[in-house]
């Protein structure tokens, strides 16, 4: 189940994004999540399994689709089907097309647009 960002879970966010990140340092993952709460256009995802986050994902909306920034998922999650399980959810919800942001986020959404 995806649930919305909120402040409270700004240090699960922050660990959940550096899994999708080549810099870990705290200041930039503080940064990155601060972006997510201070821009409109920008939203950020948690994904719960039983009472657990084990999932993150983030989009720039842009001209009515969304663009895929971040997307990560605790190592013992990961996996292309449940990252595909994570887009599917997030396009059910946003109710727009997802395209990829980055070069990685682009590689995923078109696999997982053409599976």
């Amino acid at each position: 189940m995806l649930v919305k960002y909120k402040k409270l879970n700004e240090r699960t966010a922050m660990g959940l994004i550096a899994f999708s990140c080549e810099v870990k340092d705290p200041k930039y993952l503080l940064e990155t999540v601060q972006t997510y709460e201070q821009d409109e256009n920008q939203q950020l995802y948690l994904y719960k399994q039983d009472e657990d986050f084990i999932g993150i994902i983030g989009f720039q909306l842009v001209d009515g689709h969304a663009e895929l920034k971040h997307i990560a998922l605790s190592p013992s999650f990961r996996g292309e089907r449940m990252s595909y399980m994570l887009l599917d959810a997030a396009e059910k919800m946003l109710r727009m097309e997802i395209t990829g942001a980055t070069d990685e986020t682009s590689r995923l959404v078109e696999k997982w647009k053409n599976q």
